[in-house]
């Protein structure tokens, strides 16, 4: 039993670099972590995985020693309980705008007496064992902001005792505030919201973390603080590299010729 890989280093906020996987497939999520990332994330939200595949790429993931992280595509409390349940190591919660918002996400990854996640670990009983205290507080749970009303709300979202992590969502939180979504903040209102996040959230001594494009602005971010750092995607990688390719064969006269 090797419990969570990530939860000693984001209560250190201590820099960790993962992978993100939206395509559905397990070996790609196993490929990617083999590479030495330090979390995978699966995108229940917007990827394109089923139960089974998730699944199969926790068993998958299990062997790689990289921590394993499922985005859920709302705060439904049964549907995180059974991502855990089935080996992640922690969950993302989407769209956090209150700190009721916010005490709902770690009540659906606690036991009783901190939440009300029901005890079943069938595959997580392989990290945590049965105890139901290691089962319950060994999970990250990690609360995204990517709204205004949710950087408004900061100060008292970081007041809810169990948030592991907070993850901001640059994109959604740009188009609430009328702008193009994208990874890289926007000078104004944009930056300035992603900065007080991470100002708030490190004086309540909880790790900050944010999707990033490429390796070099991870360590820019890492550099500035944040500790949580989704690198890429593999849907971005495989787009890439096919572009580049293919460009290059029109280049010589090929494809579509």
């Amino acid at each position: 039993m090797d419990g969570n890989p990530l939860k000693d280093r984001l209560a250190r906020r201590a820099p960790l670099f993962g992978g993100w996987c939206s395509t559905g497939t397990p070996f790609v999520a196993e490929v990617i972590a083999l590479q030495g990332y330090d979390f995978i994330g699966l995108d229940a939200q917007h990827g394109l995985w089923s139960y089974d595949r998730l699944l199969s790429s926790m068993m998958a993931l299990s062997r790689t020693g990289a921590g394993i992280i499922v985005r859920m595509p709302s705060r439904d409390a049964a549907a995180a309980g059974r991502m855990l349940d089935a080996g992640a190591h922690g969950i993302i919660f989407p769209m956090i705008e209150t700190a009721d918002d916010a005490r709902e996400a770690v009540e659906a990854c606690r036991i009783h007496p901190n939440g009300r996640r029901s005890f079943g670990p069938v595959r997580a009983s392989q990290s945590f064992g049965r105890d139901p205290i290691a089962v319950s507080e060994g999970v990250s749970c990690i609360v995204m902001i990517e709204t205004a009303l949710g950087v408004e709300n900061i100060e008292a979202i970081t007041a809810v005792p169990g948030i592991d992590c907070i993850y901001i969502g640059p994109g959604d939180l740009a188009i609430t505030m009328g702008l193009p979504p994208g990874n890289d903040p926007i000078p104004g209102p944009h930056a300035d919201g992603i900065e007080r996040v991470r100002k708030v959230a490190t004086a309540r001594d909880i790790a900050v973390g944010m999707p990033c494009t490429t390796a070099a602005s991870a360590i820019t971010l890492a550099e500035r603080g944040f500790s949580f750092l989704a690198v890429g995607a593999d849907t971005w990688w495989l787009t890439e590299r096919a572009r580049a390719e293919a460009e290059s064969l029109r280049a010589a006269g090929h494809l579509g010729y």
